[in-house]
Order: structure tokens, then C-alpha cells, then sequence
């Protein structure tokens, strides 16, 4: 009698599919999903972090202004152009570690001073003062500047732009970020005679972090009610 055969085949695993494997695209979704996650929480603890903060522009201003020492023969510019610089960082849970800044006075386009000032470090809520003594020692002046300033020379008067380049760290609580920071005080008007009074001008800052402030370590004398002045030593 012959037996009835029951084929093995139907209990064995396919060997082109072994048993437990993962479908690609069930792994591309996932990587997605986790990527897409990420992004979302980053995106919120940005957002936390800036409604905590509330970041405000820091705000520059030319206070003061005065010429020193001027004269302007054969086209050659000599002078000190004197000014008091006032920061004030209005952000309450942000300081500033200012690692360069460059300050250069220019006339008609060209450059005619320069003054580098040293590192420093300001807490948040501060209002600092820097004064600069920019000299100009023998600038060749270009075109019609030297036209343009024997005519404001004899008016009183003259128009100059002052711009400060710096790089500088953001601290609030343990995180600090690097940034680059560029203000422009224009048109700044500064009078021959110390008897005149100055004219504030309000200074445009392109950073919206930009925080200025004194570091411990540098020839500051701190004053009351978290005000700062540079002092040259």
C-alpha cells in the first residue's frame, strides 16, 4: 500500500527571506521620523531659550567729541580726533566678552584714523564709556577732501563717520556663541572750538546680540549704579 508523501517544503522558511529581516523602506521612515523629531525639538529649545531671553539690541552713541591739535599743510592731515563712546547693554540674562575691536574715523570716504581698543567684558544692564583719542598723522588726504575740509575748517565744523569692527562672545548662563559685530556712527559732527556744544548721535549696531561691557582685568574705573569708563592708563 502505497504511503501518502506530504511535502516538507511548505514548513521550511524561505531561504530569500530570512525570517525576522526589516523592509527598507520601514528603515527609511524611521531614520525620517527620528531626524524630523530632532529637528523639532532643537526648534523648541531655540524657541524656549529666546522667549527666555528676550534678546535686545545693545545700543551705541557718540557722547562727546572734540579736535585736538589740528593742522592740514601740503595736503597732509594731522590731528587727534577725540571721542566718548557709550554702550549700553539692555539685555538682563546676557554679558559680552569683546575679543577685537577696531575703531576707524573716516573723512569723505577715506580713512584718516585708527585706534584698537583692548578686550574687555560687560554684565548684562551695564552702561559703559570708552574714550578714544583716534590720531592722524600725516594722512595724504585724497580728491576734493582737501578742498572740502579747509572749507568746513572755516565754518567750524566737520562731518566725519566713525565705525567699530569686533568680534565678540554672547554668554548667558554657561552658553556662549561666537559673533561678529559692525556699528556705524554717521554723520558725526565735531566742532573746532571746545566751546560749542556736541551734538549726541545715535550709532547703528547690526548685531541683535551684541553686548559691551568691561573686563576685570583691563585699566577701567568702575563707577556706581552698573556704569563703566575706560580711562586711558
Amino acid at each position: 500500500m502505497a504511503g501518502r508523501r506530504t511535502s516538507q517544503n511548505a514548513c521550511l522558511p524561505n531561504p530569500s527571506r530570512p525570517y525576522g529581516s526589516n523592509n527598507p523602506n520601514s528603515r527609511v521612515r524611521l531614520i525620517a521620523f527620528i531626524l524630523l523629531a530632532l529637528i523639532v525639538i532643537v526648534g523648541l529649545a531655540i524657541l524656549i531659550t529666546w522667549l527666555a531671553i528676550k534678546p535686545k539690541k545693545i545700543q551705541f552713541s557718540v557722547d562727546e567729541g572734540w579736535i585736538q591739535n589740528y593742522s592740514l599743510a601740503n595736503g597732509k592731515l594731522n590731528s587727534t580726533f577725540n571721542f566718548v563712546i557709550r554702550a549700553y547693554n539692555p539685555n538682563s540674562k546676557g554679558s559680552i566678552y569683546y575679543d577685537t575691536m577696531d575703531v576707524k574715523v573716516y573723512y569723505r570716504g577715506q580713512t584718516v584714523a585708527t585706534e584698537t581698543i583692548e578686550p574687555f567684558f560687560q554684565p548684562h544692564k551695564n552702561v559703559t564709556r570708552i574714550m578714544l583719542q583716534n590720531k592722524a598723522q600725516n594722512v595724504a588726504l585724497q580728491g576734493r577732501a582737501v578742498h572740502d575740509l579747509k572749507v568746513e575748517r572755516t565754518g567750524g565744523e566737520v562731518d566725519l563717520d566713525v565705525k567699530i569692527k569686533g568680534k565678540i562672545r554672547v554668554k548667558v548662563g554657561v552658553w556662549k556663541s561666537r559673533h561678529k559685530m559692525k556699528v556705524l556712527c554717521s554723520p558725526v559732527v565735531v566742532n573746532f572750538s571746545n566751546h560749542t556744544k556736541f551734538r549726541r548721535i545715535d550709532c547703528e549696531v547690526d548685531n541683535l546680540q551684541n553686548l559691551l561691557a568691561f573686563s576685570s582685568t583691563s585699566p577701567f574705573l568702575k563707577l556706581h549704579d552698573g556704569a563703566s569708563s575706560f580711562l586711558p592708563p
